[in-house]
C-alpha cells in the first residue's frame, strides 16, 4: 500500500524544473525504483511525472554523436542492432538490467540519477565518454559523466535541475568494447562486480583505452591506472595479470553481506583481463 502523495504532470522541462525547486519533489521517470521504494514504505510526498516531456524522449543521431533522451528505456538499446554492433558494451549493460519487464519500463536517465555503484548502464557509458546534458530554468549545461556522481545516491543535479539527455560520441574506427557483469546467480541480480573495457586500435597499437568499474567504489568509476597501462601499448604485449593488478589498485570496493572486499578485488583482476581480451577481438573485427 502506498502512502498518500501529490502528483504533478508538468507540460515542459522548464515547468518540471521549477516544480522540483518549489516542492522538493521526487522525479518520476520509469518508476521501477521509486514505486518499489514507496511500496516498501518509503514516503514521497510529491512526485513529478516526467513521462510526457518530449525533449526527454527518443534517440537523435548526428554525424558524430548519439543523443539519448533521459527517458530512453533500456530495451530501446537492447533491441537495436546498431548498438550491439557499434557500442557493444552499452548493449551488454542495458540487456542485463533487471528483467525484460523492467528494461521496457526503466530508463537510462533513472539508472544514472539513482547513482548506485551497481548501475549496469553507468560503466559502459563511462567507457564511451558520455556527457550528461542537464536542464534548468536558466538553460542547459553539459557535465561529463565522469563528474556526474558525487557519492552513493548523490549527483551534481541542483534542486532546480534534471537530466535531459545523455550525449554519446560515436566510437572511432577499429574500436571494440565489452561489459562483464558478475553475479551470484544466472538470473536477475545486482552485480557483485562489473568491468567495462573499450579499446581503439591503430594497426597493432592501442590508440585509446578506457576502463570503467561498477560495484568497485561508492560510485561507478573509471580506472585511470589501468587505462594508462593500456594506452599506446602494442596490443599483443598486454600482460593481463598486470592489467588486472592495476585495475584492482584503482578500486575501493566495500565488504557487504553479498561479497567481501577481498573477493571483489580478486574478481576485478580476473574480469579486467577477460573484458580486455573480448574488447580487443571486437576491435580487430570492427569494419568501420
Amino acid at each position: 500500500m502506498l502512502n498518500a502523495f501529490e502528483l504533478y504532470t508538468p507540460a515542459t522541462v522548464e515547468e518540471a524544473c521549477r516544480c522540483r525547486a518549489e516542492t522538493g519533489g521526487t522525479l518520476l521517470a520509469g518508476g521501477t525504483d521509486v514505486l518499489v521504494a514507496m511500496h516498501g514504505g518509503k514516503a514521497h510526498a510529491v512526485l513529478i511525472d516526467l513521462k510526457g516531456l518530449a525533449p526527454l524522449r527518443g534517440i537523435r543521431e548526428t554525424e558524430t554523436h548519439w543523443h539519448l533522451g533521459a527517458l530512453t528505456p533500456h530495451y530501446a538499446i537492447e533491441a537495436d542492432p546498431v548498438w550491439r554492433a557499434r557500442c557493444t558494451c552499452l548493449y551488454e549493460g542495458c540487456s542485463q538490467v533487471g528483467s525484460v519487464q523492467i528494461r521496457h519500463r526503466g530508463t537510462l536517465g533513472g539508472n544514472l540519477c539513482n547513482a548506485v555503484p551497481s548501475a549496469d548502464s553507468a560503466g559502459p557509458l563511462l567507457a564511451l565518454d558520455a556527457v550528461c546534458r542537464i536542464a534548468s530554468p536558466a538553460g542547459v549545461r553539459d557535465v561529463p559523466l565522469t563528474e556526474f556522481f558525487l557519492g552513493a545516491r548523490r549527483t551534481v543535479l541542483g534542486p532546480d535541475e534534471l537530466l535531459q539527455e545523455i550525449v554519446v560520441p560515436k566510437p572511432a574506427p577499429h574500436t571494440g568494447s565489452c561489459y562483464i557483469k558478475y553475479t551470484r546467480r544466472r538470473a536477475m541480480d545486482l552485480a557483485l562486480c562489473g568491468v567495462t573495457v573499450l579499446v581503439t586500435l591503430d594497426g597493432g597499437r592501442i590508440a585509446a583505452a578506457r576502463v570503467a568499474l561498477t560495484t568497485a567504489a561508492p560510485t561507478p568509476i573509471r580506472a585511470p591506472g589501468a587505462e594508462a597501462y593500456l594506452q599506446g601499448r602494442q596490443a599483443d604485449r598486454v600482460d593481463l595479470a598486470e592489467l588486472g593488478r592495476r585495475t584492482a589498485a584503482d578500486a575501493s570496493p566495500r565488504t557487504s553481506w553479498r561479497a567481501s572486499t577481498e573477493f571483489r578485488l580478486t574478481l576485478l583482476q580476473e574480469l579486467a583481463g577477460r573484458a580486455f581480451t573480448t574488447a580487443l577481438a571486437r576491435a580487430k573485427e570492427d569494419p568501420t
